[in-house]
């Protein structure tokens, strides 16, 4: 899977971008050092997801899992430092992760959707920097996530009654590995133009 590549966004940036080093994807880690304070956010690309066909076809309903279409990036400042975030294309989604008894409050998806997705990669990526999970990471992911639906207009109530549930019952999810991060379906899968509806 090439998930290599960069995106200049007009000023120097620390990426948490993969490089290819001898054939293989090495990603960048992208937790901060220490606790940090986050004190800035903001959404650098646009988000592209695409569910593969088998799921269309077997009709697995809303549960069904998506895929990152491209690289999708944020910006984060920690301790005063610009940084971006790379949630990494060919990612495995579930979308929003919520119970379906709370779905008539937060459905899969929403103006939160962005953050879900930057947070899904934060709670996974531990695996693939050749980090050991650690609850500074983990309070980080969810920080971002809370960060993330503040720029997107989430109402006050609605994104902290999300960010507790991460707080609340994220933790195994956050310390279990997840052997299913990545989907390879190959360059045209990723490739096909997509046609947006223009109001």
């Amino acid at each position: 899977m090439d998930i290599v590549g960069l995106v200049e966004h007009g000023r120097e940036l620390r990426y948490s971008r993969a490089e290819a080093k001898e054939g293989r994807t090495v990603f960048t880690n992208p937790y901060p050092d220490g606790p940090g304070a986050l004190t800035g956010f903001r959404y650098l690309t646009a988000l592209a997801l695409i569910r593969p066909r088998a799921q269309l076809l077997e009709r697995l309903g809303e549960d069904g899992d998506y895929i990152l279409a491209r690289d999708y990036d944020v910006e984060v400042v920690v301790d005063g430092e610009a940084r971006a975030i790379t949630a990494p294309r060919g990612l495995i989604t579930d979308l929003t992760s919520v119970p379906w008894i709370f779905r008539w409050y937060v459905g899969r998806v929403g103006p939160w959707l962005e953050a879900a997705i930057i947070h899904d990669w934060l709670y996974v990526a531990w695996q693939v920097v050749g980090r050991r999970p650690s609850e500074a990471d983990r309070a980080f992911a969810d920080r971002v996530m809370l960060a993330a639906m503040e720029a997107a207009g989430v109402s006050p109530l609605r994104r902290r009654a999300i960010y507790l549930s991460v707080r609340l019952f994220g933790g195994r999810t956050f310390f279990e590995r997840n052997d299913r991060l990545f989907a390879d379906l190959g360059d045209d899968a990723y490739d096909v133009p997509m046609v947006l509806p223009v109001s």
